[in-house]
């Protein structure tokens, strides 16, 4: 057996990177440290304070440190305990740690810092991953048990953070990146082909699968353990209580209110400078607001985009920001970079991602790293609240009671049956009315009205109508452009989503479709969120998908999130007063951009070029002349969703299938240092 060498020079502890090899099968077969050393320098982007490596036997650690909590040597990673009895390689914050922290010094316990890292260490070493109910935090991590030679890796309650692995079955290779993992040897590079399925129906792959076959993520809420006796995953976090917790409304917003300030509050925790994501909309505007209320006055980032085809937000931010007495500033983009940031942005991505937002998320992550490595942002409170119209639509008759006339909005579906509708609904409530601007939008009168010519009936099959709007474009569009037809089923991607649906402890039709979103599309999204500021050194947090304000939305119950014609009708009320009223009321937008100006307009001959090269006909994934008709047909109006996908997956395709990641590597094949 190889003696246990642990390296760490004294550096501040950190999140944000971590990887590591173990040979589960076999104690006396030893670690491949130059691989273990390219697969951690792989990830020096997400933390470039310092580095750290554990190498005992069949486990080697890697980790890569952002400092942000508890500046002194005390905490450098990977962290031993008991004299290496047991060693953490962390990644993420432990808002709550505090707590345990006080119930493990009252056992006895007595530390040596005062980092989270450490906490979470001996309360998991001490107790077992099970413990990891009560965590409140964003975190994935890598736990070795030397005397039980058993390895756990932990992803946190929402999947905010990621953490894969490759397993064949005697030996697991398990790092924060896709691409630290094509830095070993022994991994695969094949494309798995339900993955692109999965995302050409649902914008990103599902549950614990990712675009190549080989790998695999751990999914959100879970814990994998890999002994000599094998792999063993267990769900240790799930929203299993659906039931509305009662009160009058007022009551229920005073107590989401109380929960939200706790929660940002407790996510300010930070021994360096904070600052905010900024849209200007009412989730990232609510964050900055109880940033302030709680004594910290963050600094505010922004983007704006000049040229045509996207909403102006300058006007919102500017006066939240002033409303809110905070310095912003905006970057400008004029997609001029367009083809050269979207390789770039694609290899941080490590697979094809959920929409376009990756643009201005990289821009504003790499303005705020100048000045920061903290951000909170306001992300995931739509699918936590109900921001999104598809989720009234499960109840579209209490929607329409909602309505001062719904006869009115009846009158305005009708009229989409004839003609098109252009003007918004006049009329908001004080404390929003945005469902009703959503609702009088073109794009979703036309899918209310192909529903209502199908009958009656058709309002009534609300899994069904989500399913087909969320899916969006065709099976036959995408069938005219793979080479092989087969790739594609809608039937497969539809039994998926039953099945999830039918899984859902959930019993009303909003939330069994917020719990699916939860699952599946928000994890995506955290995906995006996590490399696109990890790409910049930035730690980004997410209050509104903290497991607490999880749970409390759960327990509002439909009309407490569409209520008065508006989304979000209770965190509209428990911020109303704390932030502008024009921001409250606004139109939702997301994070928007002009992307589909660039791809049909100045940047089309990028477009063209890079689906119909030679290397793409030779992979031979698309139908080159049903590419090239569908590239030649601008007018079509699936033309910018479809082709982006597919421009996403042939960049992913060009670095990863193709090797092409060399382009980018800084990974260094010299062997850790260790002593």
């Amino acid at each position: 057996m190889s003696p246990r060498l642990t390296g760490n020079p004294p550096a501040p502890p950190s999140m944000c990177g971590l990887a590591g090899i173990f040979h589960y099968a076999d104690p006396e077969r030893t670690v491949d440290r130059a691989a273990l050393t390219r697969m951690t320098r792989a990830l020096a982007h997400r933390g470039p304070d310092g580095e750290g490596f554990h190498v005992d036997g069949p486990l080697g650690l890697g980790h890569r440190r952002l400092a942000i909590v508890d500046l002194s040597p005390a905490g450098a990673q990977p962290m031993p305990l008991d004299g290496g009895a047991f060693v953490i390689a962390y990644n993420g914050e432990l808002y709550n740690h505090q707590r345990f922290r006080k119930e493990l010094e009252a056992r006895g316990e007595r530390f040596r810092g005062h980092s989270d890292t450490e906490t979470l260490l001996r309360w998991v070493a001490r107790s077992g991953p099970d413990v990891l109910t009560d965590a409140a935090g964003i975190f994935a991590f890598a736990l070795y048990d030397r005397d039980k030679r058993r390895l756990t890796l932990a992803r946190d309650p929402m999947g905010v953070k990621q953490l894969y692995l490759h397993d064949d079955g005697h030996r697991v290779v398990f790092a924060s990146e896709i691409k630290a993992l094509l830095e070993h040897p022994d991994v695969p590079r094949r494309l798995d082909p339900e993955a692109l399925n999965e995302y050409l129906h649902f914008h990103t792959p599902l549950f614990e699968r990712t675009f190549l076959a080989d790998i695999k993520q751990v999914r959100a809420g879970e814990y994998v353990t890999f002994t000599a006796h094998g792999r063993r995953a267990r769900r240790y976090w799930a929203v299993d209580d659906f039931t509305p917790r009662g009160g009058s409304p007022e009551s229920n917003v005073e107590a989401l209110r109380e929960t939200l300030q706790s929660v940002v509050g407790e996510q300010l925790m930070s021994d360096v400078p904070v600052g905010s994501f900024f849209s200007g909309g009412i989730d990232s505007t609510a964050v900055a607001a109880c940033a302030v209320k709680a004594g910290v006055r963050p600094r505010c980032f922004g983007v704006h985009f000049t040229g045509q085809g996207v909403i102006d937000e300058r006007p919102y931010q500017e006066s939240a920001a002033r409303a809110l007495g905070l310095d912003l500033e905006l970057i400008t983009l004029d997609g001029s970079t367009f083809p050269e940031d979207m390789s770039r942005l694609l290899y941080m991505q490590d697979q094809p991602v959920i929409g376009h937002a990756m643009i201005p998320m990289d821009a504003v992550a790499k303005l705020a790293s100048s000045r920061v490595k903290v951000c909170l942002g306001g992300q995931a409170a739509d699918e936590v609240f109900g921001g999104y119209a598809r989720y009234a639509l499960a109840h579209p008759l209490k929607v329409a009671a909602q309505f001062a006339s719904p006869a009115r909005l009846m009158e305005r579906l009708q009229g989409r049956l004839r003609r098109s509708a252009s003007a918004a609904a006049p009329g908001a409530p004080a404390v929003g009315g945005n469902l009703w601007k959503q609702l009088s939008e073109r794009r979703t009168l036309d899918r209310i009205a192909r529903n209502l010519r199908k009958g009656p009936s058709a309002l009534l099959r609300w899994d069904e109508r989500y399913f087909d709007n969320f899916t969006k474009v065709p099976e036959s569009a995408w069938a005219g452009l793979l080479s092989d037809p087969r790739v594609l089923s809608r039937d497969r991607a539809r039994q998926v989503f039953r099945d999830t649906l039918d899984a859902s402890p959930a019993t009303d039709p909003a939330d069994k479709l917020m719990h699916w979103d939860q699952q599946t599309y928000l994890t995506g999204l955290f995906q995006q969120d996590d490399r696109m500021s990890m790409g910049h050194s930035l730690e980004s947090r997410v209050p509104m998908a903290d497991p607490r304000m999880v749970r409390f939305a759960f327990h509002s119950g439909f009309d407490l999130k569409f209520r008065e014609g508006a989304s979000k009708w209770i965190l509209r009320r428990a911020v109303a007063g704390s932030i502008p009223q024009e921001v409250l009321t606004r139109r939702k937008v997301g994070f928007d951009t002009p992307a589909e100006t660039w791809m049909r307009g100045k940047h089309r001959d990028f477009v063209f070029d890079t689906l119909t090269r030679q290397r793409a006909r030779e992979r031979g994934l698309w139908d080159a002349p049903g590419m090239a008709r569908w590239l030649d047909n601008t007018s079509d109006p699936l033309w910018f969703d479809v082709t982006w996908k597919a421009l996403c997956v042939e960049l992913w395709a060009t670095l990863t299938l193709d090797g092409g990641y060399t382009r980018y590597s800084t990974a260094d094949a010299a062997a850790p240092t260790v002593g």
